[in-house]
Parts: C-alpha cells; sequence; structure tokens
C-alpha cells in the first residue's frame, strides 16, 4: 500500500514510513498532536504495547482516533440470521474467547485473519495506557452498505473512539 501511496503526489509535509506500530521506534517522543488508526488494531497482535507506543508518540493533550470492526458483531461465530417478523439479525457465540480468527467464507473480510477482544479489552487497555476518552461512535450504515448488507441497518459494522493524552 505504500508503494501505490507513492505512485501519487504527495503533498508538501507528507511522508510515508513503515514501522512496527507495536514499538514506533522510527518516532520520537511527543512527536506528533494526533494518530489516527483505521481498521488496525484488531489485526495487531500486542494491543497493550501498541497504545503504549501511541501514547509515548503524541504530545501532552494529544489524539487518538480509532475505527475497529464492531468486536461484537463482527466476532468468531457470528452468524447471519433473521428475527421472526425478517429483520436481519445476527447471533453471536463465544464472544467472550478472545483469539485470533479468520473467516471461513473466502470471500469474506476476515480471510487474512485478525484478533478478536471485546469491547471491554479495547477500552480498559486505553485505560490502561494513560489516555481519557472522548467520544465512541457506532456508526449507522450509508445507503450503499445498508443496501448491500441489510444487517448493517440493525446492527453496527464499526466501533469508533477519540482519546487523549493528559495535558502537561
Amino acid at each position: 500500500m505504500i508503494e501505490l501511496a507513492r505512485t501519487h503526489d504527495t503533498p508538501p509535509g507528507l511522508s510515508y514510513v513503515e514501522d512496527d506500530a507495536q514499538r514506533l521506534a522510527r518516532f520520537h517522543d511527543a512527536g506528533f498532536d494526533g494518530v489516527a488508526c483505521q481498521l488496525g488494531l484488531m489485526d495487531i497482535p500486542d494491543l497493550d504495547a501498541t497504545l503504549a507506543s501511541v501514547h509515548r508518540v503524541l504530545r501532552p493533550g494529544g489524539w487518538f482516533v480509532f475505527v475497529i470492526g464492531h468486536p461484537c458483531f463482527l466476532a468468531p461465530g457470528a452468524a447471519l440470521t433473521a428475527t421472526v417478523a425478517g429483520r436481519p439479525a445476527v447471533t453471536v457465540t463465544g464472544y467472550f474467547d478472545e483469539r485470533f480468527w479468520r473467516s471461513t467464507n473466502p470471500n469474506g473480510v476476515r480471510r487474512a485473519g485478525n484478533h478478536h477482544r471485546t469491547v471491554s479489552t479495547y477500552l480498559n487497555a486505553l485505560v490502561r495506557s494513560g489516555f481519557r476518552l472522548e467520544a465512541v461512535d457506532e456508526p449507522i450504515a450509508g445507503p450503499l452498505l445498508a443496501r448491500q448488507q441489510p444487517l448493517y441497518r440493525e446492527v453496527p459494522i464499526f466501533f469508533g473512539a477519540r482519546v487523549r493524552t493528559p495535558e502537561g
């Protein structure tokens, strides 16, 4: 993806860097105002190390925004079903069994695998790392996704949060 990004015109001041999110060794302490992570935290084995690294590279009062696949509904063992009234629904078993998993659907989004964690695991890891929670969101599917996947009119596909480091 970085190689592909480099084929496009790069805005002034923007550079692409490859690093291990669990360490962020190429970045100085307190070097950033903000960090964003789109659909990545669930792919990283050591959540605590990653959050500690993000906290380390943020300036006092810095923000961290992330979005993950919603752990309640994109869980191993989740199965599409319908209510008695015919509305799309999902059943979930094994939610509390945190583990690495891959979808059995060869066309599914989890064919590469990810780390299933509970919502409380994510939130408690943020607290342990010294972040202060500012906001969370479970967005409703937009029109295209809702048409393609009617289940996401009923339950969120994503979970997002914004947190901050303490002010100096």
